[in-house]
């Protein structure tokens, strides 16, 4: 079952609201006098910028990025 707020009380929470949306991943139906008018829903497909910063630093092994066989473009940048 889907969850619903009130519009007056998304109004007065509006930010608390969408992080909560983002967390969860799920949606939630905003409503106007009882009745739905919009649906707040997290973005599909996005990854949470925290789960990739735990990674970073922990890269091993060879010296380019041709030692490492993916077919996934990366963008590095070298830290000195």
């Amino acid at each position: 079952m889907v969850k619903s707020i009130a519009v007056s009380e998304l109004k007065a929470r509006c930010l608390r609201v969408v992080d909560e949306v983002a967390r969860k991943r799920k949606e939630l139906v905003v409503t106007k006098h009882g009745k739905p008018v919009a649906r707040l829903v997290p973005v599909a497909g996005h990854i949470d910028d925290n789960r990739l910063a735990r990674l970073r630093g922990t890269l091993i092994g060879g010296t380019r990025l041709a030692d490492f066989d993916s077919p996934v473009a990366w963008k590095a940048t070298r830290r000195r």
